[in-house]
């Protein structure tokens, strides 16, 4: 019996991240279809530039703390740093160069290269999805899910493990890069199905965790941009 259970634990091993917690639906809940041509409601949804100038005011303030010079104090008759840095600048954050130059604390930041990544993806969305696939179509790019799978892809810093599929009344995408963030994505639609909304969670790591929703609407209600009189 000990050799089945010692077998079961080595077989549950090798098939991470299978055995890490409850797979994802392969099928839509009953009624559920995110299916159609969405545009994004700028009104409506968070302002990513203001996320990120909240991103690098916080990583102002942790590369200010990396550089403040450490004070020696004296316990147990040695010397300790009493205040200061206890590791070496991240290098997910740039550094301040020097005086007169542009600087961008988030220029090498996984976590902002993740926002800025999925705002260039545009304003509109064609949502498919059928047995067996979830289709993201950008009319620029396009993503393309196999529900309930797991598979490697690209991602910040390399590649990743990722998992997408059904949860609740939802389709929820999960990302998790060997050297960056675990990144989440769920795409639900609203009580009346008149808007499709998009949740971005960005774990926590050389910054604190970041939240960014995106409303879409039915492309035929969605409201018109302003006429260009340039």
């Amino acid at each position: 019996m000990a050799i089945v259970r010692a077998t079961l634990m080595l077989l549950c091993v090798s098939l991470l991240p299978a055995c890490t917690g409850p797979r994802l639906a392969e099928d839509a809940p009953p009624g559920v279809n995110l299916a159609g041509s969405w545009r994004l409601d700028h009104g409506a949804s968070d302002d990513p530039q203001k996320v990120l100038e909240q991103m690098r005011a916080q990583a102002m303030k942790i590369i200010g703390r990396q550089s403040a010079p450490v004070v020696m104090t004296t316990r147990g008759g040695k010397q300790v740093p009493a205040q200061g840095p206890e590791s070496g600048p991240d290098p997910a954050l740039a550094q301040p160069p020097a005086p007169g130059s542009h600087f961008d604390p988030l220029q090498r930041s996984p976590m902002a290269h993740v926002i800025k990544n999925t705002v260039a993806r545009g304003d509109f969305l064609t949502v498919r999805q059928g047995p067996g696939e979830f289709v993201l179509d950008y009319g620029t790019s396009k993503r393309t899910f196999i529900p309930g799978q797991h598979s490697v892809v690209s991602a910040e810093g390399g590649v990743g493990d990722q998992t997408s599929g059904w949860k609740d009344r939802g389709y929820l995408i999960e990302v998790k890069p060997q050297n960056g963030p675990l990144m989440t994505e769920q795409y639900t639609l609203s009580a009346d199905g008149k808007e499709l909304v998009m949740r971005l969670h960005i774990a926590a790591s050389e910054l604190p965790a970041v939240n960014l929703t995106r409303i879409y609407r039915r492309a035929e209600d969605a409201p018109q941009p302003l006429p260009n009189s340039d």
